[in-house]
């Protein structure tokens, strides 16, 4: 009985390993395909939310914000298979729910969208770094939660761009797409570690 139950672990876990490496995958080219609809779109000037407002940009950004979050949330619930102190995979479970939201009520409608991408926003860079400060005291994942901290402190540098910039994409993604990242590297962990509590 406890083999098996050790088996659906493993799989869970590799499961969500997977999700974790498609995530940054999922985003990005949803990102990409929707600017290639949107000539108008401007790094420096706009917000990453635009190019989910109208057309053809808006489906793919918008469906790739919902996939990609549902991504996320498969993610932290495998994360917490793997971590003795779980705090840091609820509040990501949380960005994801958030990140759902902000693909599900696009700009057009700003207030349940505005409350979904902050709450997105808040809570990567925290759990980032509730992640980071718990793994850092295990051994075997010391590394890793370094690399979390670091993600997490320079998406906190984030609001220095809002100095220079007229728009917040820029911001925007030096909070996510450093942590995406992460979730790919950790995601590639748990797909290729077995003893789950020993080696992740």
């Amino acid at each position: 009985m406890q083999g098996k139950k050790r088996v659906k672990k493993i799989k869970i876990t590799k499961i969500a390993g997977i999700c974790g490496i498609l995530i940054p995958i999922v985003v990005f080219v949803s990102i990409w395909l929707a600017m290639l609809d949107a000539p108008w779109f401007r790094w420096t000037h706009n917000a990453l939310s635009d190019l989910g407002v109208g057309g053809l940009s808006a489906f793919f950004f918008n469906n790739g914000l919902v996939l990609g979050g549902l991504l996320a949330f498969v993610f932290s619930i495998g994360l917490t298979k793997t971590l003795s102190n779980k705090a840091g995979a609820y509040i990501l479970a949380l960005s994801s729910l958030a990140l759902i939201g902000a693909g599900l009520f696009p700009k057009t409608i700003f207030a349940a969208h505005y409350v979904s991408s902050v709450a997105f926003f808040v809570f990567l860079t925290l759990a980032l770094f509730v992640l980071g400060v718990t793994m850092k005291q295990e051994q075997p994942k010391q590394s890793i939660g370094v690399i979390a901290i670091i993600f997490a402190l320079f998406a906190c540098s984030s609001p220095v761009f809002l100095k220079i910039l007229s728009g917040i994409a820029i911001p925007e993604a030096v909070v996510c797409f450093p942590a995406f990242v992460w979730c790919m590297m950790y995601g590639y962990k748990m797909t290729t570690h077995e003893q789950i509590g020993k080696t992740l």
